[in-house]
């Protein structure tokens, strides 16, 4: 990991609010994926994307990328044949990035913590990398996002270990398995970056039970 890199890392994982975020991601946009990729050896779109192609078979299936940043995720679903899929960023100058890669179809620009103006049940899968970690959305969203999924549809994502409980992920994935919303397909530990040598968080893979 270059000096460069690792202070980007340092200052996301820092951040106190959404005011500091948009700032953040406003400066990094141009240079974000030579930083992740090149700087950090970054693997969870990759990885996270193989996950949900796994576990979809439709590649016709409309996916939502959520927190899609510059569009890692999105290339990664395209190389796998996905070929309707969607992006959702709070940050204009991440998205522009994103629609440069030519592999959604649509981009919202939305904030996680507040409702979305998107049709319920609209999307069979979705994937989220590098959104549920330090200082970005806790699982408070995760009820809006399951809105959006359709019944019998697939949620792969990365949720950092530090924040798993703090921000409410463990206490909401429980009540929502309770209630019946969902069942946990996968869920291992496993590392975000080519060099590491534990684990930073998990790998999810959701399903939306059929009638939820």
């Amino acid at each position: 990991m270059n000096e460069e890199a690792a202070a980007l890392l340092a200052r996301a994982y820092a951040l106190k609010d959404q005011a500091q975020a948009r700032e953040l991601y406003r400066e990094w946009a141009a240079s974000y994926d030579a930083t992740m990729l090149e700087g950090l050896g970054y693997l969870t779109p990759a990885r996270t994307a193989a996950l949900l192609a796994a576990y979809v078979k439709e590649r016709d299936c409309r996916v939502l990328d959520v927190g899609s940043g510059t569009g890692l995720a999105g290339a990664a679903l395209a190389a796998h044949g996905f070929t309707n899929i969607d992006a959702l960023d709070f940050s204009p100058q991440m998205l522009a990035v994103a629609r440069a890669r030519g592999v959604y179809a649509n981009l919202v620009e939305a904030d996680l913590t507040q409702p979305l103006a998107l049709p319920s049940a609209s999307y069979g899968a979705m994937i989220c990398t590098g959104t549920f970690t330090h200082a970005h959305v806790g699982a408070q969203c995760l009820d809006e996002l399951f809105r959006l999924l359709a019944p019998g549809g697939m949620f792969a994502c990365t949720v950092h270990k530090d924040v798993w409980r703090p921000a409410g992920f463990s206490r909401k994935l429980a009540n929502l398995e309770r209630s019946g919303t969902l069942a946990v397909l996968y869920h291992r530990p496993g590392i975000y970056y080519r060099a590491s040598v534990e684990p930073e968080g998990y790998y999810c893979v959701w399903h939306r039970k059929a009638g939820s």
